[in-house]
C-alpha cells in the first residue's frame, strides 16, 4: 500500500515538501475532529451554580427601583391643587430694585403664603418677587411639581440666598 501511494503522489508530480504539508494538514484535520467530538473532556461544564447569584441581582435590581420610584414620588404633581395657566403673567420687567425691599416687608401682610398654591400676584406680595420671579416660581412648579422644601427656591434663576433669606419667614408649603 504504501508503494501505491507513492506512486500515486509520482503521477500527480507533487513534490516532498508539499506531500509533507499535506501529511500534516490531515493529521492536523484528525486531531481537530477528534477534539470538537470530546469537547467535554477538553471543556468541562463549570460547575458554579448561576441562580444565586440571579437571585441577589433580581433582589438589588428591585430595590433601585423601589428607591426610583421613591424619589420620583416626590416630583409628581398633587391632584387636589390645580394651577391654572392664566396665573402666568407675561412680563418684561425682572424685579423690584434691591432698595424697596425692606420696605416693602413692613407692607407684607402677617399672613403665610403657600409656595405651592399661590398665584403669580399672589407671589409678588413677596418683598424681591416681581412679575419676572413670580413668573419663574409658577413655570417651575408646572415644570417639577410641588416645592418640597424652601431651599428648593434657590433653583430658580435669580433667587439667590438673600433674597430667600428675606422671604423665608413669609411662605409655606
Amino acid at each position: 500500500m504504501k508503494r501505491k501511494l507513492f506512486y500515486f503522489f509520482e503521477r500527480l508530480q507533487i513534490k516532498r515538501s508539499e506531500r509533507i504539508a499535506i501529511s500534516l494538514l490531515m493529521v492536523l484535520t484528525v486531531l481537530m475532529t477528534f477534539a470538537y467530538s470530546f469537547t467535554d473532556l477538553i471543556f468541562p461544564e463549570p460547575e458554579f451554580d448561576y441562580s444565586v447569584s440571579d437571585s441577589i441581582f433580581a433582589a438589588k435590581s428591585a430595590q433601585l427601583a423601589s428607591e426610583r420610584e421613591m424619589i420620583l414620588e416626590r416630583y409628581r404633581p398633587v391632584d387636589d391643587v390645580k394651577i391654572s395657566e392664566t396665573s402666568l403673567i407675561h412680563v418684561q420687567i425682572d424685579t423690584i430694585p434691591a432698595d424697596s425691599t425692606k420696605e416693602s416687608t413692613m407692607a407684607v401682610s402677617d399672613s403665610l403664603i403657600n409656595i405651592n398654591t399661590a398665584s403669580a400676584e399672589k407671589l409678588q406680595e413677596l418683598p424681591g418677587i416681581g412679575p419676572a420671579y413670580s413668573k419663574r416660581i409658577v413655570e417651575w412648579r408646572l415644570k417639577n411639581g410641588l416645592f418640597v422644601s424652601k431651599e428648593q427656591l434657590l433653583e430658580i434663576k435669580g433667587i439667590g440666598e438673600k433674597r430667600l433669606e428675606a422671604i423665608q419667614p413669609l411662605i409655606t408649603l
